[in-house]
């Protein structure tokens, strides 16, 4: 027991001050709350689950997501992002006049090993969509 001579620690009055802050915290959210709040986060909350049964019972999404979950995947996106990212990119999207080369500047630019990887991949990204169509012909 205590004596009324024991000196009060010097933590005291700063853990009491943090107390009242939090009370008069809790004292405002109450006074805050009115039915019209609390209904409409209920309605919220209730829609929010609502949209997340859906989206799980969506085999197609679940699938994409598994897929998307993948690392190689992943690292495509990546590059996908850095690419769109890059000045360049968003120049040769933004240019007004576009570069006259006809046949011969296509020719140059499918040598590139770059550009013929990305062929590649949307190649394969397409015939991965609709696999019908390949058997089509």
């Amino acid at each position: 027991m205590t004596s009324p001579e024991t000196p009060v620690s010097e933590g005291q009055p700063q853990d009491l001050a943090k107390l009242i802050e939090l009370a008069a915290a809790i004292s405002a959210a109450q006074d805050a709350m009115t039915d019209d709040i609390v209904t409409r986060l209920a309605s919220a909350i209730g829609e929010g689950m609502i949209l997340m049964d859906r989206l799980t019972r969506n085999q197609g999404l679940m699938s994409l997501l598994q897929a998307l979950n993948q690392p190689a995947v992943q690292d495509s996106l990546e590059c996908l992002a850095d690419a769109l990212r890059s000045g360049s990119v968003m120049d040769a999207v933004n240019t007004k006049n576009p570069k006259t080369g006809g046949y011969g500047g296509l020719l140059r630019m499918a040598r590139d090993p770059d550009v013929q990887d990305a062929v590649y991949l949307l190649a394969r990204l397409v015939k991965g969509v609709n696999p019908e169509g390949a058997s089509r012909n």
